[in-house]
């Protein structure tokens, strides 16, 4: 992450929406992701593997309905 955002402050000059977008969006993301299976990894080393599996379940299925249940909550028609 260091690498790409000092690239983008010297040599390679991208504009400032590609720029937040690397720094901030992608690696933001991947970021979050390793997190989450650290997390697990943790749960699952110390013997709580039932507690890990509940972990990356719910985490997979949250990532689903989690944008489902707002594009519908804002498709819904306003009365």
């Amino acid at each position: 992450m260091g690498v790409l955002i000092e690239l983008g402050a010297t040599p390679w000059s991208p504009g400032q929406e590609l720029r937040a977008l690397s720094s901030v969006g992608v690696l933001g993301a991947l970021t979050t992701l390793l997190t989450s299976s650290l997390d697990a990894v943790a749960l699952f080393e110390r013997g709580a593997h039932i507690a890990a599996a509940a972990y990356v379940a719910g985490s997979a299925v949250l990532t689903i309905a989690a944008p489902i249940g707002g594009l519908h909550l804002i498709r819904a028609p306003v009365p």
